[in-house]
């Protein structure tokens, strides 16, 4: 099932700038997007206004925390 969003972009937004805003700054969040949009890169570092970007879900981040003792 895929559960991703459809964004249409607003003149002068940049994809890095989209991507902390949607995923709140998660690491790899602007490699999924561009993955999830090829020919996304080629347009450049400001995305045309009215560009329809899909907005995967990320999985679930790993808890790679550690409990020393309980």
């Amino acid at each position: 099932m895929n559960n991703s969003e459809q964004y249409r972009t607003k003149p002068g937004e940049m994809l890095d700038s989209i991507c902390h805003q949607y995923y709140n700054g998660r690491p790899g969040a602007t490699e999924a997007v561009l993955s999830a949009n090829p020919g996304l890169a080629k347009l450049g570092a400001v995305i045309p206004a009215n560009t329809i970007i899909t907005l995967p879900v990320l999985a679930a981040p790993i808890d790679d925390s550690q409990v020393l003792w309980d």
